[in-house]
């Protein structure tokens, strides 16, 4: 059993800050990362598809070119002139460019197993394509090795750092913008967003299992009250004569989570009331067969 090479338990560049932490997913589909060096900057340090170590850059500050290998094709990002997308595919292990002698292959990074599906990879790729149109090239703000980043992130694997180190530097002494930084800032914005929609949803949720059961169609008394909420959502419920004030606001909490329990009232508009005592009952304050009621926020 060979024994591992400090440079390959530190990870690049053999110091822990360059190591990156791996993806431990034992079920999805494999992602590694293809990285290039120009061609007069280093010898080739592995073989592809293998783990055999020939040199090691110090502290990742060289040059690099990029590709994610995902579904036996490496996905990459190259300028151009053209008015398309600067997003190419081709077999894995051959540089976009390579042909024209500028880069050579130097090493695969495996990243892991992303938990997307078909479907979702051909989704983000799609949006990648948008988001990087050929003329969109920038060496230092927006080159191939954001675009693996991004498409990494989008995965859910985790990029090396060490591979557009030396661009995000050059990049910030220019004070050009991360362009990863700024989408990494969106993505999480939207996922902010989502999880305070489910949170809120899983709260009307459990408010609506402790309202009393919804009266029958045809139990005595009932009564059919829609309400009608401030963003414009419309909720209806039935009642019966004896249900209270109070019941009515208690459903209107458990369905509009923009309102407080004890911040806002109901009103009639025709002919117009303000019903402002929880403990009345719905015959006692007029309400019969069907009602249309409006949610008014207390000031």
């Amino acid at each position: 059993r060979r024994t591992k090479t400090k440079a390959e338990r530190m990870g690049q560049g053999g110091s822990s800050e360059n190591a990156q932490p791996a993806n431990t997913n034992t079920i999805g589909i494999p992602v590694k990362l293809n990285v290039y060096t120009p061609r007069q900057q280093q010898p080739q340090q592995r073989t592809a598809g293998t783990n055999t170590v020939s040199q090691v850059p110090s502290a990742g500050m060289g040059a690099y070119h990029s590709g994610v290998v995902i579904g036996g094709r490496e996905y990459t990002f190259g300028g151009g002139a053209s008015n398309g997308s600067g997003v190419v595919d081709h077999v894995p292990g051959k540089a976009y460019g390579q042909a024209n002698g500028n880069w050579q292959f130097y090493q695969t990074v495996d990243l892991g197993k992303t938990r997307l599906n078909q479907k979702q990879i051909q989704s983000a790729l799609s949006e990648l394509r948008t988001m990087f149109p050929a003329k969109s090239y920038d060496l230092l703000a927006k080159n191939c090795n954001h675009f693996s980043e991004l498409f990494c992130l989008k995965l859910g694997v985790s990029f090396p750092n060490w591979v557009n180190r030396m661009a995000k530097m050059g990049a910030m002494m220019q004070g050009k913008g991360d362009f990863v930084a700024q989408e990494k800032a969106k993505i999480q914005a939207q996922e902010q967003r989502r999880r305070e929609k489910e949170a809120k949803m899983k709260e009307l949720k459990m408010r609506q299992g402790q309202l009393k059961p919804e009266a029958d169609a045809n139990a005595k008394g009932v009564i059919l009250i829609q309400v009608n909420c401030p963003g414009g959502k419309k909720a209806r419920r039935r009642f019966v004569e004896t249900d209270t004030i109070g019941d009515v606001m208690e459903f209107v909490y458990a369905y509009d989570s923009m309102v407080a329990r004890k911040g806002f009232e109901l009103v009639q508009t025709m002919p117009r009331k303000v019903f402002a005592n929880n403990r009345m009952t719905l015959a006692a304050a007029g309400l019969k067969g069907r009602a249309n009621l409006f949610v008014k926020k207390k000031m």
